[in-house]
């Protein structure tokens, strides 16, 4: 709270109190150890990230992933036609690029 008392923000910020401004970040432990994970990021009220949450959204879309192959696999199977994958190219820009 001190940097805020500095700048004559305490009324508004520097510590957890209803009414006053804050982002936060819940972190599993020490925030500057390479170990911790942030668990949650509320910013102005609004939860941009929640870590249960990402591990559910996470095996949902592994499920859709192998969901996708085995239709693939089972399409290629009973005949249906494929086609070898496209290598993508890097394109390098430039100022004097036209498109």
């Amino acid at each position: 709270i001190n940097p805020a008392k500095l700048l004559h923000l305490d009324h508004r910020v520097g510590s957890i109190k209803i009414g006053k401004d804050a982002d936060l970040v819940l972190w599993n432990g020490h925030p500057m150890s390479v170990y911790s994970k942030a668990e949650k990021t509320i910013i102005e009220g609004k939860t941009y990230f929640d870590l249960a949450l990402d591990q559910q959204k996470r095996i949902a879309i592994q499920q859709e992933r192998n969901t996708l192959m085995t239709m693939m696999l089972n399409e290629k199977e009973n005949g249906g036609k494929t086609k070898p994958p496209v290598k993508k190219t890097n394109k390098n820009f430039h100022c004097d690029t036209e498109f």
